[in-house]
């Protein structure tokens, strides 16, 4: 059975990719991974985090409202579909669940919520693309 790959961030453009993965899916008689990868605490979350000892709380109710956003999504497409969380750096650990899930297409935004986004054409999507040997859908 072919596996779509699609990472989420809860941006609208995310959401999208999971759209046209669940259109792909039926197609293909494919199975859809979600995957939500959150990065590591930067210094300035850190600090927050001194202060805030329920940070790590919070980030994780956000992750699952991404996720829940996502199965939303799913359920009204009437598709079945694999959920993931992975903690790391955001194009390697999606390069990594790739591969070791043998997925046979990416399909991705080209911008999410990162703070550089606005900045750069999906500096995390591009490097997704040069990380994975699999075709890479990239949806704006």
């Amino acid at each position: 059975m072919k596996r779509i790959l699609v990472p989420v961030d809860g941006s609208d453009i995310s959401l999208r990719g999971l759209k046209l993965a669940a259109q792909r899916a039926r197609e293909a008689n494919a199975e859809v991974h979600v995957l939500h990868v959150e990065p590591p605490m930067h210094y300035e979350e850190l600090r927050t985090y001194a202060l805030r000892p329920d940070l790590e709380e919070l980030r994780g109710r956000a992750c699952r409202r991404i996720l829940d956003a996502a199965a939303a999504i799913m359920t009204a497409e009437k598709l079945q579909h694999v959920e993931h969380l992975q903690n790391g750096e955001v194009a390697h650990t999606i390069a990594q669940y790739a591969d070791a899930h043998k997925v046979d297409e990416i399909i991705m935004g080209t911008r999410g919520l990162g703070a550089f986004g606005s900045m750069m054409l999906g500096s995390t999507a591009l490097r997704v693309v040069h990380l994975v040997h699999v075709p890479v859908t990239l949806v704006r």
